[in-house]
């Protein structure tokens, strides 16, 4: 059934863009056979081994554990293996390693992908996002090679009414009021390539608001089309008794705890008997809720990896609530029944939404499931195994045999401590290893005021940190953009298609801190060349004034090109408040294509 934004720019040329995720890869060579590299050295990839780790295995602690990888998977898992006299390895004394993580509720935008990552979250499942975003990832979870984004599954557009939750986003949803509009609703998803099906039953009212909403016929009716259709329909609600509603309609899930009323035991036992599993996002709850415990995240020892994108999803308030019927015991206390029935339990953030960020909310995600009575194996378990065995990733959410080598070494006895889990010591994804700190080009250290030079890009690695697809999809537009490396250059292409007031369609690159001072730089210089067209570099900056942010236009001929475009030509813009650069087409509709190379500044 199933298998890089910081700030939004104002509506104009609205973009939103966040700080980089870096990757870069490591080899390993072992000084002498047999001996274990520590965690904190060169990791190794493609072929090694972490050995004498206690390894949680998706389901229970196995102490004393080695893990074999080979070709992006796990070959062996066992004691004491007989590994080749040449074969890497790493120590995990004192370490555990888990599988990768699992966030089963985000909504995915501009470099969420590599947040998530760079925590050890290697795959996401994406509850609502524009469709176009899913159709690269695609393609991207099928291929085991070095990656610096986590794998992403999506329900693409979720099933809501006009002006019901979902339409609030500046997206343009895709809405529907009848049964009788069920099935052809789906099978539109399906054409889009949704992996399940995402239904809103929810008036707001426990969060103090009201908005409109699908009928108890129209749900089932689109729960029944999702069915036909052999994909999984999980349903968003906040009430109790909206929960048991479509629980009696054949719902596979909800994405969602409520706390307005505390479930009975039997009522809870029913979720279980009907197989019905629930994603209790307690992280935005209790955020919803008022409880400022995420804060702590920015003061602990990985604070260090996170964005300015992190960050501000992490420290921005929410705008509901709290209110009295969004209480944080009550929260746990409908998990900890839901869990003592038996009921499938999945970890799941909500990110970015306020109190949250991508991928080092579910460590906390993974704590508050342990505080509601999980015990440590069963808390991973819900970020890890159950999962994936909910949404049918068979491939993932398990060191074992076959599964791919999405890897989490951790500093310390995770069955002791579930703190330990966002301690990082190595992530490897499909067997390559992950850079964990934000440490992909110069940028990140330029201090205020710098003189050196700053690469943004040169692509000669194969790689492109940091770079993300824009596009007018963000406000409801329907341009599309994919990004490439090919022959060391960055290849971006797409389509600019008319809908939107001001479509544009390109790439962008940010910084990995709040803003970066380049008011001692003279230019912006780069390499391009492409179809003809006229495109545009733009300077994004933070605080700015409103409106669109200051750009400057460069052709792109068949030819390459050196480009130089004085810093101070991008008028009105605050050097020392720099956030990001894009490259984007004009509005001039159609196809494009034009390539990039050795982006940087002086």
């Amino acid at each position: 059934m199933a298998s890089d934004r910081e700030a939004r720019v104002d509506p104009g040329a609205a973009l939103a863009l966040v700080g980089i995720a870096a990757f870069v890869g490591f080899l390993f060579v072992l000084p002498e056979p047999r001996v274990a590299a520590a965690p904190t050295e060169r990791l190794p990839s493609g072929a090694f081994a972490v050995v004498d780790a206690l390894v949680f295995d998706g389901e229970t602690f196995q102490p004393h554990t080695d893990v074999w990888v080979e070709a992006g998977r796990v070959k062996t898992v066992g004691r004491k293996l007989d590994l080749p006299e040449d074969l890497p390895r790493v120590d995990g004394r004192a370490h555990t390693l888990l599988p990768g993580l699992i966030d089963a509720h985000v909504h995915t935008f501009g470099t969420s992908r590599s947040d998530a990552l760079r925590f050890g979250v290697t795959t996401l499942l994406d509850q609502f996002t524009e469709p176009s975003l899913g159709r690269p990832a695609r393609r991207d979870r099928e291929t085991i090679e070095a990656t610096t984004e986590a794998d992403l599954y999506t329900a693409g557009y979720l099933a809501t009414v006009p002006g019901g939750h979902g339409t609030e986003y500046g997206l343009a949803v895709p809405t529907l009021t009848k049964p009788e509009q069920a099935a052809d609703w789906v099978r539109a998803r399906v054409a889009e390539g949704s992996d399940w099906i995402k239904i809103v039953y929810d008036e707001g009212t426990v969060f103090g608001a009201h908005f409109p909403t699908l009928d108890a016929a129209t749900t089932r009716a689109l729960i029944d089309a999702a069915h036909a259709e052999q994909l999984m329909a999980v349903v968003h609600v906040s009430s109790l008794e909206d929960a048991l509603d479509v629980r009696d309609m054949g719902a596979d899930g909800l994405v969602h705890v409520w706390s307005d009323e505390l479930i009975t035991a039997q009522e809870a036992r029913g979720f279980a008997d009907a197989d019905v599993f629930v994603t209790p996002t307690l992280v935005v709850e209790m955020s919803f809720a008022g409880d400022q415990g995420h804060l702590a995240l920015l003061e602990g020892s990985a604070a260090k990896s996170l964005s300015s994108a992190q960050r501000q999803s992490l420290t921005s308030i929410a705008r509901v609530g709290p209110n009295a019927s969004l209480r944080p015991e009550a929260f746990r206390e409908s998990v900890r029944r839901l869990h003592e029935a038996g009921v499938r339990l999945l970890a799941g953030t909500d990110a970015p939404n306020p109190g949250t960020a991508f991928g080092i909310s579910l460590h906390r995600e993974i704590g508050l499931l342990h505080a509601a009575g999980l015990d440590a194996a069963a808390a991973l378990a819900a970020a890890t195994s159950v999962a994936a065995d909910a949404y049918g990733l068979a491939d993932r959410g398990r060191i074992r045999t076959g599964s791919l080598a999405d890897l989490v070494l951790v500093e310390g006895d995770v069955q002791e401590n579930l703190d330990n889990t966002s301690n990082r010591a190595a992530v490897w994804k499909d067997g390559s290893p992950v850079t964990l700190e934000l440490a992909g080009h110069k940028a990140a250290a330029a201090a205020p005021g710098t003189t050196e030079p700053i690469l943004l890009g040169n692509f000669d690695e194969g790689e492109r940190p940091g770079w993300s697809a824009s596009t007018d999809s963000m406000m409801g537009g329907t341009s599309s953009a994919e990004l490439a490396v090919e022959g060391g250059a960055l290849v971006v292409r797409g389509e600019v298609r008319p809908g939107f007031a001001y479509p544009w369609s390109g790439a962008a690159v940010g910084f990995p801190s709040e803003r970066v001072d380049l008011s001692s730089l003279e230019g912006l210089r780069f390499r391009a060349r492409g179809d003809g067209r006229t495109y545009r570099a733009m300077l994004i900056t933070t605080g700015g004034a409103p409106g669109p942010p200051p750009t400057v236009s460069f052709d792109a001929g068949a030819s390459w090109r050196e480009i130089v475009i004085p810093l101070e030509d991008f008028r009105g813009a605050d050097l020392s408040r720099v956030q990001a650069f894009a490259f984007v087409t004009g509005t001039a509709t159609g196809t494009y294509e034009f390539l990039l190379d050795d982006v940087g500044l002086r």
